[in-house]
């Protein structure tokens, strides 16, 4: 049953990416703001609530598994009556994971592939960023935020 409490909120939620295990290198809650400082990023990470996302990412995938007789190659998303999780995950390690409102019914898979493939044009092959560092590149953050604007409730 949909939850109408959420019904006003914003459409999406956050935005998180990692690289490898639990390895945070970008996270963008759409009320408060991107966090692209390393040291914000590694205090992000010491929350419960960010490693159970990662947690629950893992899980999921092992869960599917379980009941199917084919490989799992891609989960897409799971939604609770609160809460929907979209998932785009490459063999690589990269996960990138969109928490999205109920009351929004968008399938989000194709914007977060969009995403990853912003990733490997802007930031993969920057031959000077550090892999697992955060990823702070300013065309990267304006092609994300061009992204995910349309999809953002007006106020």
């Amino acid at each position: 049953m949909l939850n109408t409490k959420y019904i006003d909120q914003d459409n999406l939620f956050e935005l998180i990416i990692f690289q490898g295990y639990k390895n945070l290198v970008f996270y963008w809650n759409f009320a408060k703001g991107m966090v692209t400082i390393k040291s914000e990023i590694q205090d992000l990470l010491k929350q419960n609530r960010i490693q159970n996302i990662y947690g629950v990412s893992e899980g999921l995938k092992g869960f599917s598994q379980a009941f199917s007789s084919e490989p799992i190659t891609n989960f897409k998303y799971f939604q609770t009556s609160y809460f929907k999780f979209t998932i785009y995950e490459m063999c690589s390690g990269v996960k990138i994971i969109l928490l999205s409102n109920i009351s929004d019914q968008t399938d989000y898979s194709e914007t977060l592939k969009e995403v990853y493939t912003n990733y490997l044009e802007i930031i993969k092959r920057n031959p000077f960023y550090v892999h697992g560092e955060p990823l702070d590149n300013p065309l990267f953050i304006e092609k994300i935020t061009d992204i995910f604007e349309p999809f953002q409730k007006k106020k």
